[in-house]
């Protein structure tokens, strides 16, 4: 596991603890700052979930807000459990009339909390209905931050920790409200030309009446049906002009099974600007890059070769790592881009030709690059951990690019295998001890 995260979320708690003690008794530094982690907690993450322009920019993506919501939904679950557990009531709060109630609703949107992440937790339910479940999470934070500013508190009213949170608790709920009007806010509709189907996905376009706002090689955008509510998806763009935009989209879950299998021409959706940070170089002063794809990954190098024109500039070599031909969307537009630009080699290898990357291959390729190249990765975890290694022990300076798709970072079978799998052997070493410690013990009582 990337330790990053668990250190930045070890200061965030700590940061808490720090900024509450000299407000509180000692016996109500723990209970309080834990209290005001869950609610601070809460309150970022509608205001990350709010997609705010400058706020992505800052974290470096939608795919770094998304991958910071998710461990602050911890850090808010965590915090609510710690001060359900360990808080009193003591102080008098704004109104001590609403003491009680507002002990009441902390306790009614803790236990809300707890199934909330829960099933925001679980892959094995799907997908639209814990959409529907995550936005509860904005009345939530309402009935939290009720809680907060009436119950019976040792926080004093006006202290600075309290007008942070009265601060904070106001920017989330205008981010939850902007969300909110974000979801009837009307998107471009667009009418689906084509759709080409291939092994597994489709290879669509649409096409709009009028002309849409330009994009940028490897940023995403959203795709929903035109309708009420309907959910919406991010998918990378794979390439389009002024009036269209082309997306490789591949079967993995209910609504892009369905989407695969029904798509036709004539089709309307609605579609989202294009947003993210994961921009291949394209110019001619670009530093020498590697590209790796797996399987729909391809889609951002797809736009990115589409824009690109023959240069002299730094070599690109593009690794696309492929089940079958049959399977690899949009395969002869990347070779044709292959043998149109001078500057790029395309390596094509595929699973069921028994020609798979492994760490020798891949160490021969990158040893023939400058230091400072630079590497682009969008494909599946291991494809990502393979190149991110082999990086690393050749000693490259250049930078890392890639961005997490899995916005939702739910967890299946296998994840809890996987985690569960060192603490189970764990428990066995343990045992095993112990039962040597018996046997010992009893040797040498004879």
């Amino acid at each position: 596991m990337n330790k990053k995260p668990l250190l930045i979320s070890a200061a965030f708690v700590l940061i808490h603890i720090v900024f509450i003690a000299p407000f509180v008794p000692v016996a109500n530094i723990l209970p309080a700052a834990l209290g005001a982690l869950s609610m601070s907690s809460m309150a970022l993450t509608l205001i990350l979930a709010a997609r705010w322009r400058i706020v992505d920019r800052i974290m470096g993506g939608p795919d770094k807000s998304y991958g910071a919501h998710r461990w602050l939904g911890f850090c808010a679950l965590g915090g609510a459990l710690g001060h359900w557990a360990l808080a009193s009531s003591v102080g008098a709060g704004v109104l001590p009339v609403l003491a009680e109630s507002g002990e009441d609703v902390g306790n009614l949107a803790a236990i809300v909390l707890i199934v909330l992440t829960v099933a925001a937790m679980a892959r094995a339910i799907p997908y639209h209905l814990w959409k529907a479940s995550h936005m509860l999470m904005g009345p939530i934070f309402l009935l939290a931050a009720y809680h907060t500013f009436f119950v019976a508190s040792p926080l004093a009213v006006g202290a600075a920790p309290w007008t942070v949170m009265a601060v904070a608790s106001a920017v989330g709920l205008l981010a939850w409200g902007q969300t909110l009007l974000r979801k009837v806010a009307p998107t471009r509709l667009l009418t689906v030309e084509s759709a080409t189907p291939f092994d597994g996905g489709v290879d669509v376009t649409f096409r709009s009446d009028v002309p849409l706002k330009p994009f940028r090689a490897g940023q995403f955008a959203t795709i929903a049906h035109n309708c009420a509510r309907a959910e919406a998806h991010p998918f990378t763009i794979a390439g389009g002009d002024e009036t269209s935009r082309r997306f490789v989209i591949r079967s993995a879950g209910d609504w892009t099974a369905d989407f695969v299998q029904t798509v036709q021409p004539g089709d309307t959706f609605r579609l989202g600007r294009g947003v993210g940070r994961f921009l291949p170089q394209t110019g001619v002063r670009r530093r020498e890059q590697l590209w790796v794809a797996g399987g729909v990954g391809i889609t951002p190098f797809l736009a990115a070769l589409e824009q690109m024109e023959p240069d002299s500039g730094a070599r690109v070599t593009l690794i696309y790592c492929i089940r079958s031909r049959e399977s690899a969307g949009a395969i002869s537009d990347i070779e044709g881009h292959a043998t149109r630009l001078p500057q790029l080699d395309l390596i094509v290898l595929s699973d069921r030709a028994q020609d798979r990357l492994t760490p020798a291959r891949l160490t021969d390729i990158v040893r023939k690059m400058q230091k400072n190249s630079e590497v682009y990765l969008c494909g599946p975890e291991g494809l990502k951990s393979l190149v991110t290694d082999v990086w690393e022990i050749v000693g490259m300076s250049g930078r890392i690019h890639s961005e997490r798709f899995d916005f939702r970072g739910a967890y299946g079978l296998t994840d809890l295998i996987y985690i569960g799998k060192p603490v189970m052997n764990a428990a066995r070493q343990l045992l095993q001890r112990g039962k040597e410690n018996v046997h010992a013990s009893a040797g040498s009582g004879r």
